[in-house]
């Protein structure tokens, strides 16, 4: 006689064995075949003040968040630095991301604009920010933007202000080839009415276990903006592993040197591969922006981010140097460490965070002479910085950040709607 197995037993351990496809992976619907099926949006609003040698910012603010990421954002702050750190202003920053063909992830619009009203001044800056993104399939992907400034800056030599106008137009586009994924720019930008054209390319190479490898180089009209772009690291599983992941990106050119880095640990580890694809590539693009811009293009108005909420362990590294005279630079170098407590429920208190940070800081000063007249020089700060926050009720937050040695400190209550 035959032996015959019990219908349905293999197929089950069979089944059992197979992983679960991310969300964006598991939808059919071509609609939502990038970011995944709709999900409850989140709202999270935050009230902060930062206060420092007898000044301080107030700051309101807002995004909305949905499997697309932050689809709304906005902020107000009263006597705050402008975006380039020279001079106080009240701003006031938003933007959106939009899907206007039948809701489709596939075509994607995003805006945004920032409005300075310089302090004790008559005068403003205004900054707009566009792009348009378009996915036709899982290999392809294109992108169109636009942004500009018209602004001021701070004359030290005659303690007053100059007008500034910036602009830049871009396309970039990027396919996949296997393991290769090749990307190429094209763009125009025009300071105060000189043009500079730039094109370029680069290549993200997929490892394996996660790894990957990215190089890239932008050529310009003026060749001291010919700038070069490196990344290596490794995203982790949607499934967790238990290993790290992470990420170093480092882009240079003659006068400037920039350097991100982040390592993370434990199970909850959100550094997956479209966050670190979409990083890589927004940072390469951004070499045909403005950087004046950068927090549009993030969409990072917060003034405590929540970037810390991406894993259980994480540790960032930031090094920026700018040469600004030939015998002057500004700029910084921070480690931040964070460690979030997600399986602690104590009493009112969820999952509190304790960050260290060390900085150091680099900024020109300004000496008058007879002689040369006007003389920069280098002044070095190193502090350290410390930082606890905590989910409250489950729907508020507050987050204390401290900077014992300048006399800093920046609270910020969040209020958080989300029906997961």
């Amino acid at each position: 006689m035959e032996n015959k197995k019990k219908p349905g037993i293999d197929e089950k351990k069979k089944n059992s064995k197979i992983k679960k496809a991310p969300s964006y992976r598991q939808n059919t619907d071509p609609k939502h075949s990038v970011f995944g099926a709709p999900k409850s949006p989140e709202w999270k609003f935050q009230l902060a003040y930062d206060h420092r040698n007898d000044e301080g910012v107030s700051a309101f603010s807002f995004f909305r968040k949905d499997q697309r990421g932050k689809t709304i954002f906005f902020s107000v702050l009263d006597n705050s630095f402008d975006r380039t750190n020279q001079y106080r202003v009240q701003q006031i920053s938003g933007g959106m991301s939009l899907f206007p063909f039948n809701d489709d992830d596939r075509y994607q619009i995003d805006i945004g604009t920032t409005y300075d009203k310089i302090k004790d001044s008559t005068l403003d800056n205004l900054t707009l920010f566009s792009r348009f993104t378009w996915r036709p399939n899982k290999s392809l992907w294109m992108r169109v933007g636009f942004e500009h400034y018209d602004g001021h800056f701070l004359e030290h030599s005659e303690n007053s202000y100059g007008e500034s106008s910036l602009s830049s137009c871009y396309f970039a586009t990027k396919y996949k080839l296997g393991f290769l994924s090749p990307i190429a720019v094209y763009g125009r930008g025009n300071l105060n009415g000189v043009e500079n054209n730039r094109f370029g390319g680069g290549t993200l190479l997929k490892g394996p276990h996660g790894t990957f490898l990215f190089g890239g180089h932008i050529k310009s009209t003026d060749e001291t903006e010919n700038v070069s772009t490196f990344a290596i690291g490794r995203w982790a599983p949607f499934r967790p592993d238990g290993l790290p992941s992470g990420i170093f990106i480092w882009k240079y050119k003659d006068d400037y040197d920039f350097q991100l880095g982040g390592i993370f640990f434990g199970r909850r580890n959100n550094f997956v591969r479209p966050a670190a694809i979409g990083m890589i590539t927004g940072m390469f693009i951004s070499n045909m922006t403005l950087r004046v811009n950068s927090h549009l293009r993030r969409k990072r108005l917060m003034t405590v981010s929540e970037s810390y909420q991406d894993a259980d362990i994480s540790i960032f590294y930031v090094h920026l140097n700018q040469q600004i005279t030939p015998t002057s630079k500004v700029g910084f170098s921070v480690i931040q460490f964070y460690k979030l407590f997600t399986n602690i429920n104590f009493w009112i208190f969820k999952e509190p965070v304790i960050g260290v940070f060390y900085n150091i800081e680099t900024n020109p000063t300004v000496n008058f002479s007879p002689v040369n007249q006007t003389e920069f020089e280098d002044e070095t700060e190193k502090f350290w910085s410390f930082h606890i926050g905590t989910k409250i009720f489950k729907k508020f937050m507050i987050n204390i950040i401290s900077e014992p040695s300048r006399s800093r400190w920046i609270i910020a209550v969040s209020y958080l709607i989300s029906k997961s």
